[in-house]
């Protein structure tokens, strides 16, 4: 299985970059962007937005009916994990005039631009990457008829999720390298032999030689919110150790004997009512198991949703769960679950 899932995700992603350069023929920036290396590499300035927030370029008579609805498949779906719908994006949809003319809106992160004109000569889709800010993802769609729009729409929808995905793991990770807890990036390294660049927001709530709690507690409009990021090792015993019925069982032991619910004899466990959503991903190279759902309290009234990710560190031969859970009662989640997401992305092995 591990030689499988290194298989299937590279080529995955070696097919989705391929098929963007062939399309892009105006000079545009294609490399791998390394999440955790957080650099900045050209001194661009800043880029703007607010989180998982998309610019979308498109004259208001086009935007509309069959072509908005598309749209909106893609890029306005559900995000996978949250016990409340939620957005993929955020849409701000604007005149092209309007965008051509305001330097802050093309500065912005994610920008995405429909150029539908039965006068285009060509049917394509270019991008550029950390074009006139850092992060930013610029991408335009030209076509001059509806079978082509909706064909490239169809056809590249998800690298440009990707893109954008990406953009926001990079903010967060120069972000949180400026404000950097070196604590715990040094007892990180030296426990479980990688690091991940946690702000100082984060305090260390527990750990030992197999076993790391980080948390951050704050207030957003008068409403408690909760971020935690697990750490645990264990030896490498096979591959089935990836099925995602032993990752909901394994989680749940770890989480009964480190998290304590607030009343006697609750404790923390995955909500397996609810259903779980798993993919491959590569973090930096490495090639991870992504296990979405939600978690609660049992024998009390606490939950939210949480992010899962395994991977097998082969230098060390252990299997290592991160695992990012939010608790914001009543409260939007999907951001909050970005930033633990980012932090993920981080991920640097020794």
């Amino acid at each position: 299985m591990k030689k499988s899932i290194y298989l299937i995700v590279l080529l995955a992603i070696a097919v989705s970059l391929i098929a963007v350069n062939r399309c892009s023929k105006k000079k545009s920036e294609t490399k791998q962007v390394v999440i955790g290396d957080s650099q900045n590499p050209k001194n661009l300035p800043s880029s703007g937005g607010k989180t998982l927030e998309m610019i979308l370029v498109i004259p208001d008579e086009l935007y509309k009916g069959e072509l908005k609805d598309t749209l909106g498949t893609y890029f306005l779906k559900t995000c996978d994990g949250l016990s409340q719908p939620e957005p993929l994006f955020d849409m701000v949809q604007m005149q092209p005039k309007g965008f051509n003319n305001s330097e802050m809106f093309q500065k912005h992160r994610n920008i995405l631009i429909i150029d539908f004109k039965t006068t285009n000569t060509e049917n394509t889709i270019f991008q550029n990457i950390d074009y006139k800010s850092y992060p930013q993802a610029y991408f335009q769609i030209i076509a001059n008829n509806r079978d082509s729009l909706y064909s490239i729409i169809s056809r590249y929808a998800p690298t440009i999720i990707s893109q954008f995905y990406s953009n926001e793991h990079r903010r967060v990770a120069t972000a949180f390298k400026k404000l950097e807890n070196i604590e715990a990036t040094k007892k990180l390294k030296n426990t479980f032999k990688f690091s991940l660049t946690i702000s100082r927001e984060f305090s260390i709530a527990k750990f030992d030689d197999n076993f790391a709690w980080f948390r951050k507690d704050y207030q957003a409009n008068k409403q408690q919110r909760t971020l935690n990021i697990l750490v645990h090792k264990t030896p490498f015993l096979g591959d089935g150790m990836f099925d995602e019925k032993k990752i909901i069982e394994l989680r749940d032991q770890i989480s009964k004997e480190n998290i304590p619910g607030p009343t006697r004899g609750s404790f923390m466990g995955s909500e397996n009512r609810f259903p779980f959503s798993r993919k491959f991903v590569k973090i930096n190279g490495q090639v991870a198991v992504e296990t979405r759902g939600l978690w609660r309290l049992f024998n009390d009234f606490m939950g939210g949703p949480f992010i899962n990710y395994c991977f097998l560190d082969e230098k060390n031969n252990q299997f290592i769960m991160i695992d990012c859970f939010v608790y914001a009662p009543n409260q939007n989640k999907r951001d909050e679950l970005m930033q633990l997401e980012s932090i993920v992305y981080s991920l640097k092995l020794e």
